[in-house]
């Protein structure tokens, strides 16, 4: 099916998909660490130490997958680990202070670029483009709330 036997939204939500994709994977290329260990990270970040089950199904990964990410992000300091108080057979993975600046340096990198593009465009480009990324976290609400 070509692009001219779409509906209007159908068209739409196959040019969001190929667009949001391609700055996606430019992102990812600006990242100086893989974009798997960056997930991890960021999952760690978000809150109370996790363990290598629990943030494999939180990235749909299997553990084994996960744990070679924990044993990379280990051996550069990253995160570190420790038995769960609750279930000594456990290990929770937590951030460990190079971990956060890790992270917050590849945010900066990500942005860099991003600021940069931006800059790029005209006022009347960027209002349209703050415009779009409203209706873009609009889009996500609706879809959060209702669980889809």
């Amino acid at each position: 099916m070509g692009m001219g036997d779409l509906s209007g939204a159908e068209t739409v939500a196959e040019e969001l998909r190929t667009a949001i994709g391609r700055v996606v994977r430019r992102l990812r290329s600006e990242s100086g660490i893989p974009n798997q260990h960056v997930t991890a990270l960021r999952w760690l970040e978000r809150g109370d130490p996790m363990t290598t089950s629990g943030l494999a199904a939180a990235e749909r990964i299997t553990p084994q997958s996960m744990a070679v990410t924990l044993t990379a992000l280990h051996g550069q300091g990253y995160v570190q680990r420790a038995a769960d108080p609750n279930d000594r057979r456990q290990i929770l993975w937590s951030l460990t202070p190079s971990g956060r600046a890790v992270l917050a340096e590849d945010r900066r990198r990500r942005a860099r670029w991003l600021v940069a593009a931006i800059d790029e465009l005209t006022d009347e480009e960027t209002a349209r483009l703050r415009d779009a990324a409203r209706l873009l976290n609009k889009i996500m609400d609706r879809s959060e709330i209702r669980g889809a």
